[in-house]
């Protein structure tokens, strides 16, 4: 006879199916901002953000609420933008696209301000090699762009794909955990 694992008729029960993003525009709303240093020292703006509208609305906080289980769960859906030198005027971009989205709206470098802000969100599929060395594939934001221009309508952006060259390395999507988390059951913003 099998013992029953400590906490089994708590856990959820993980059947192989779950939710996907699909590609293509989506009206996002800003949960939490602040600049964090790139990989390679420079400055970097990361925003977590959620789906506002349509049938995948709160998205990624369902993701959140499923991933439970994992003791280093993180928010998936992030955006980061670096803000110096040539990326200067990308990241002028992302805080104009924000200011026409929040009709009102002027930034005013506190990051704070930009909780429950709108912006437009340019998602497609990209593929990472796992652990195991197969291919996977996730749903990004590639480009952010004002909600009128998302309303409008752009164009679903093709699949990123890796060349399948047996290279080991793994290149998982990235998430960020802004903050050590009080319980469990608290969102990360």
């Amino acid at each position: 006879m099998i013992n029953k694992p400590n906490g089994y008729d708590e856990a959820t029960a993980f059947t192989g199916e779950f939710e996907t993003l699909e590609p293509g525009g989506k009206i996002l709303v800003i949960k939490k901002a602040e600049e964090v240093q790139s990989s390679k020292g420079g400055r970097m703006f990361v925003f977590m953000f959620d789906i506002a509208e349509g049938d995948e609305k709160g998205f990624f906080e369902r993701q959140w609420n499923a991933d439970k289980e994992r003791p280093m769960r993180k928010w998936r859906g992030t955006y980061n933008q670096l803000m110096e030198g040539k990326s200067l005027p990308f990241f002028k971009g992302l805080i104009t696209s924000i200011e026409e989205s929040n009709p009102g709206y002027k930034w005013n470098w506190d990051e704070t301000t930009l909780k429950g802000k709108l912006i437009g969100g340019i998602f497609r599929r990209e593929e990472y090699r796992k652990q195991n060395g197969d291919i996977g594939i996730t749903t990004k934001c590639q480009n952010v762009r004002s909600v009128q221009a998302i309303r409008e309508g752009v164009p679903v952006p093709e699949d990123k794909r890796i060349a399948d060259d047996g290279s080991p390395a793994l290149t998982t999507p990235k998430a960020y955990n802004f903050e050590a988390l009080g319980s469990d059951e608290e969102l990360p913003f």
